[in-house]
């Protein structure tokens, strides 16, 4: 089979070697074309499709890239969501705080009558 040339790399590629590697093993990894519900890879004979190295080489790709970034910009809260605002209450009652007992005086400042 002739070398074929490889595939631009999407801007979101953060690791071109392990990307390259799953792109690779992608294309070797196909459904037969006369029964699609198995690879047609040699070292995959009678794996149902996808197979194994195929489902590897997927989790590869995504790991290969960063995820996509959010829209820039100020998040919009539903009106319905506005309604719950203040709604959250403790499932136990919380108990009060504690009292602090009252200052234990010396000996010396009793004033022990004789």
């Amino acid at each position: 089979m002739p070398p074929t040339t490889p595939a631009p790399e999407p801007e979101t590629v953060t690791d071109p070697m392990l990307w390259r590697m799953a792109v690779r093993v992608t294309a070797d990894h196909q459904p037969h074309p006369r029964h699609p519900g198995r690879c047609a890879n040699l070292r995959c004979v009678h794996e149902a499709y996808p197979c194994p190295p195929l489902r590897d080489a997927q989790r590869a790709q995504q790991a290969a890239t960063r995820p996509h970034r959010f829209t820039p910009g100020r998040a919009r809260v539903a009106a319905a969501a506005q309604r719950f605002v203040g709604w959250f209450r403790p499932a136990r009652p919380v108990p009060p705080a504690p009292v602090p007992l009252p200052r234990r005086q010396p000996m010396a400042t009793l004033g022990l009558a004789a």
